[in-house]
């Protein structure tokens, strides 16, 4: 068993975890927590390639995380989505094209196996605040239990700037995370922005392809870019 850490466009740093049996999982994912934002479980040897979240969810930082480690092209799986992802990798940044159902009411996207609610801030500055976590907390699990999702995020926002904070109901951790792809990809549908500025000053690009796609598979297809870089050990 091997654990390797991530970081994307600088930050939510992940833990990848290799070859663990099922029955560890939940107690490893509750030691990694310590030090890193979401752990995830690879599979090399599945065809495609599988990565499977601690909770289940969704997740495209660590599914970005996981593609850097593949090479310079190809596809893989991921939990939450129920088609392949395809990879590119180049010396500067991992590149995803997700094939995601989605749906925008108000400020709630559902997006498969992740949803979000989206919040502009009062003050026009995206900063985050430890002394609202507690009734964000109650906020998103309450949104998470309503729409049967296994997890549920909220992005607070200023311009292209986002705080993301996403709940994992089968683990039950709130994080308010330091970048968040799948929060990015939930932004941009509410703004139409495609250039998502993250905590920690770096960017996560999403473009949402041609809506012939839509038509012909019942999905869109996004792209979301982003730097990754492995954590020493």
């Amino acid at each position: 068993m091997t654990t390797r850490k991530f970081l994307i466009a600088g930050g939510n740093a992940t833990a990848l975890v290799r070859d663990c049996p099922p029955a560890r999982r939940a107690s490893l994912a509750a030691d990694l927590l310590r030090e890193v934002e979401q752990v995830g479980f690879v599979d090399h040897q599945a065809h495609p390639p599988r990565l499977e979240m601690m909770g289940g969810e969704f997740c495209i930082n660590a599914t970005l995380a996981f593609a850097s480690t593949l090479g310079p092209n190809g596809t893989l799986g991921v939990s939450g989505l129920d088609q392949s992802v395809d990879f590119v990798n180049t010396p500067h940044a991992a590149r995803v094209t997700i094939p995601l159902r989605w749906s925008l009411t108000d400020n709630i996207a559902l997006l498969e196996g992740i949803g979000f609610i989206l919040h502009p801030t009062s003050d026009g500055h995206a900063q985050s605040s430890t002394t609202n976590h507690p009734r964000i907390k109650r906020e998103v699990a309450d949104l998470c239990g309503r729409f049967d999702l296994p997890a549920f995020g909220a992005i607070h926002f200023s311009d292209d700037a986002i705080i993301p904070y996403v709940y994992v109901a089968a683990v039950d951790s709130f994080v308010p995370e330091t970048a968040c792809g799948s929060g990015s990809v939930a932004f941009s549908l509410f703004t139409g922005q495609d250039r998502v500025r993250q905590p920690t000053g770096q960017f996560i690009t999403v473009r949402r392809r041609t809506r012939r796609e839509r038509e012909q598979t019942g999905h869109d297809h996004f792209d979301v870019e982003a730097r990754v870089e492995q954590i020493p050990a």
